[in-house]
């Protein structure tokens, strides 16, 4: 690449040297996410509940040349969160960026077939998980005065899958969180932005008996969703080419919706 094309890119997005923190990063939206992060310069921690793929993750990035740490996190474990958070601070000097992306999945459960502990689950684990992760790392952002959070909701959230309610609330309240913090945190210079994905390859969206060339069929990109796709555009949203977004939910889905 040319070195004036470079630094123009770097300077664009201005994260190199930043502390990220990527939330179910081992594999999927956050893996890609993570890697294009340390890829533009930013400082990752790379979480998961499962850790292995995360330790995995971070040695990609370091393969690649790039700074990361890994550490095991169940987003609905104070303790475990903390602890994420406080090694990220420790190494990298503070947090600048995070992406709650850790989510379950509700199985392609309709109304009818949902349990109260199936809803409990997908509520700790997609909103509270990220309620608690931005709680935490606010007074390192706050002292700052700057930061950037991004909550990878669903296009379940906007009506467009009509299947697992649970997944659906739990998906639109981090949109309501998104923008209610947006304006509550837009003193302190600190960014919130959600993410609407659309229909996108990953292992939890393959339910058993879903045919992806129906689906594919309705959509006017003609192709379902990479998980690189989705990560472009959150890497937009907590860069600082988004300075002066706040508050929006972006929608990658190929034209499937408007």
């Amino acid at each position: 690449m040319e070195e004036r094309v470079q630094k123009a890119m770097f300077d664009y997005f201005r994260l190199e040297g930043q502390a990220a923190i990527v939330t179910g990063s081992g594999n999927g939206i956050g893996r890609a996410t993570a890697i294009m992060l340390a890829d533009l310069g930013a400082r990752v921690m790379v979480c998961d509940i499962e850790g292995d793929s995360a330790k995995k993750v971070a040695e990609e990035i370091g393969g690649r040349g790039g700074t990361a740490l890994y550490n095991r996190c169940d987003v609905t474990n104070l303790e475990e969160i903390r602890d994420t958070i406080g090694k990220t601070a420790e190494a990298f000097g503070g947090v600048d960026i995070l992406v709650n992306n850790a989510a379950g999945f509700g199985g392609g459960k309709t109304f009818d077939r949902m349990t109260y502990e199936e809803w409990d689950r997908l509520i700790r684990i997609n909103l509270t998980g990220a309620y608690m992760f931005t709680n935490e790392v606010l007074p390192y952002m706050v002292k700052k005065q700057h930061g950037k959070i991004c909550m990878v909701s669903s296009g379940a959230a906007l009506g467009y899958d009509f299947s697992d309610p649970h997944y659906a609330a739990s998906k639109a309240g981090m949109i309501g969180l998104a923008k209610e913090l947006s304006q509550e945190l837009a003193k302190h210079r600190i960014n919130v932005n959600a993410l609407g994905t659309g229909l996108t390859d990953t292992r939890m969206a393959h339910l058993p008996g879903r045919s992806w060339e129906d689906e594919t069929k309705g959509l006017p990109w003609h192709r379902v969703g990479t998980p690189e796709d989705q990560a472009a555009a959150i890497v937009f949203l907590v860069s600082e080419a988004a300075e002066y977004i706040t508050g929006q939910v972006l929608c990658p889905n190929g034209g499937a919706w408007m």
